[in-house]
């Protein structure tokens, strides 16, 4: 599994004051996530425990795209799924969310988001999970990837990706319904 891809993630966590209670909450959802406690500490993954947040919004995504990339011969179909109406959850603000699936297995996730200047927190991690279901409602799997904001952050985009081998990805690919659920989040 690749681990997230943030080249930032040791040094930043360093040098932007964050406290060690914060730095005990990412090691957990490090270990729920992955079952590890590497640097790398927020993967895009199909999570093997249930994430522990208890500040969140569900909705259902309200754009999908599809379409083709690569070489003419053979060029590999994607689905995207997109949320654009802001998600407030206490002092952070997820404003678009969109999810990239390949029919190869490379799953892209962008979350742009934002912290205000007034909460206590000095940083959060913002989140998005999706529940990816087939045109008939079956879950074909759970993807969720978080992130670190800090306070006083206008709009920032952040993005990450894997390939995931997932047979049942694999088999309804060409089924996926045109609605997903998500659920955006704040730890």
């Amino acid at each position: 599994m690749i681990q997230l891809a943030s080249i930032f993630a040791k040094p930043l966590l360093g040098k932007l004051g964050v406290s060690d209670e914060a730095r005990e909450r990412f090691v957990a959802l490090q270990k729920a996530v992955t079952g590890e406690t590497g640097t790398a500490w927020i993967p895009l993954s199909r999570p093997s425990a249930t994430l522990d947040f208890s500040t969140h919004r569900q909705m259902a995504s309200d754009i999908h795209n599809t379409g083709e990339i690569g070489p003419e011969k053979e060029p590999v179909t994607w689905k995207e799924f997109v949320w654009t109406s802001d998600q407030t959850i206490k002092d952070c603000v997820l404003h678009k969310i969109s999810w990239r699936f390949y029919e190869n297995g490379l799953i892209c996730l962008e979350v742009c988001g934002s912290k205000d200047a007034v909460g206590l927190d000095g940083s959060d991690l913002i989140g998005h999970r999706l529940e990816l279901r087939d045109d008939t409602g079956f879950l074909i799997g759970i993807w969720a990837a978080a992130f670190l904001i800090v306070k006083d952050t206008e709009r920032r985009s952040f993005q990450t990706s894997t390939e995931d081998d997932h047979k049942l990805l694999k088999l309804h690919f060409g089924k996926l319904a045109e609605q997903q659920t998500g659920i955006a989040f704040r730890i």
